[in-house]
């Protein structure tokens, strides 16, 4: 005669600690606790290790400066390629900060837990927690997590998940992020050493775009996308301590990605922006930063950004960042290395001397909101076979992100 066994039931003090991390109540405070003193660490660990490379960065440029002649080559390795790209790359430790936890809190079987206390919040709006797992890998990237919406069997519950996606806060959001939060935030303690301003204001940014998510989701699954709702099934993994060679290979995979992302796109784009303003030439000499071509197409659309609080470098720098999010920051260390005022001191110091602090501000929500990433358009048009739903994305992510930086900007100066 057959027998049904029974799986063995987990170990006495898992269950005591699930019954701590899936409560109504706890669970979400302990989620929360766990999120500030991570993005805690990314400022009070990966703020001075980014602070350290951007020394040696910069020494390494000065050190090269006198083994290359005056003239075009000089500004085209220095102050086109060099502070283009190492102002991206002194971000990297902060990244890798950033994943050595989550790499850590995935392999723990946390995150799985962290999957059903967002079921009760996305059944809310009409998603269940099958959507969980593609917004998670969003934190990385919106590509991969678009095209892991797949495993969703109802189609507008798929699509739905597609259209949010981009609000999560990925990678190439952090640099922007981290480099206005240094610039223009004082740290104070708020909670103690738990919990700083910086890290309380990036808290609060991940919040931002996870209510826009949640906040779309309700719209479209409760008007264009309505379906019935379905149950999640997930089997929690047992608790397990982190292996070394998990961690370290998925820290290598980011960080490998990421410099690529910087030796190649924000290369590309940090050339393009130095050759636009080194042109015209007059008499075969470069103009000043102010007549050059960038600075006039920069100038052409500072009039629509001009409320927002942004000058025209910002403006050249939304326009460049349209190809990836992160390539604002390559664009403005060009732009103010090109500058004679502003050439020898570090971007944060540039910033701070010519943008106001609700400006800062303002860019940091438009960040959080604007669909900046051509590849994401591009796999959004591949999963839906349309065109239709990336334009319809790109324009109301655009539109919100205008309308939330406007709304800042008018506040925070009329404070001022």
């Amino acid at each position: 005669m057959n027998r049904i066994i029974a799986p063995p039931l987990p170990p006495a003090w898992s269950r005591r600690l699930d019954d701590i991390l899936l409560h109504k109540v706890w669970g979400p405070l302990v989620f929360m606790m766990v999120v500030g003193s991570v993005f805690q660490t990314v400022f009070g660990l990966g703020q001075p290790l980014s602070n350290a490379l951007q020394d040696l960065l910069t020494a390494v440029g000065q050190r090269a400066a006198p083994f290359v002649a005056n003239g075009f080559l000089r500004s085209l390795l220095l102050d086109g390629i060099w502070k283009g790209v190492s102002s991206v790359l002194v971000f990297l430790p902060q990244i890798l900060v950033l994943f050595l936890f989550i790499g850590l809190l995935e392999d723990s079987g946390y995150l799985a837990r962290a999957a059903l206390i967002a079921d009760r919040t996305m059944s809310v709006v009409g998603l269940n927690g099958k959507a969980f797992i593609p917004l998670l890998s969003a934190y990385a990237c919106a590509v991969p997590a678009i095209m892991a919406s797949r495993t969703i069997e109802n189609k507008r519950d798929r699509l739905a998940t597609i259209l949010i996606a981009p609000f999560m806060t990925c990678s190439a959001r952090l640099p922007i992020y981290t480099l206005l939060i240094a610039a223009f935030i004082p740290e104070r303690p708020v909670v103690g050493v738990f919990l700083g301003s910086r890290a309380l204001a990036m808290l609060l940014l991940y919040v931002l775009g996870f209510a826009a998510a949640i906040g779309t989701a309700k719209v479209v699954k409760s008007s264009v996308l309505k379906s019935t709702p379905s149950p999640f099934v997930l089997e929690l993994p047992e608790y397990r301590w982190p292996t070394l060679r998990s961690v370290g290979l998925r820290l290598f995979d980011r960080g490998r990605v990421f410099v690529q992302q910087a030796g190649t796109v924000i290369l590309l784009v940090s050339l393009l922006v130095w050759g636009l303003t080194n042109l015209p030439l007059h008499q075969g000499q470069p103009p000043a930063l102010e007549d050059s071509v960038v600075a006039h197409l920069g100038h052409l659309i500072e009039p629509a950004i001009r409320p927002l609080g942004f000058n025209w470098k910002i403006g050249v720098g939304l326009l460049t960042s349209v190809v990836a999010r992160e390539v604002i920051v390559g664009t403005l260390g060009t732009l103010y290395g090109r500058d004679p005022q502003t050439r020898s001191v570090s971007l944060q110091a540039a910033l701070q001397h010519d943008l106001r602090f609700s400006g800062a501000m303002a860019l940091l929500v438009f960040f959080a909101f604007a669909m900046q990433c051509i590849s994401t358009l591009a796999v959004v048009r591949r999963e839906t076979n349309s065109w239709m739903w990336p334009a319809i994305q790109f324009a109301y992510m655009t539109g919100l992100a205008f309308l939330a930086a406007l709304f800042v900007n008018g506040i925070l100066s009329a404070m001022n």
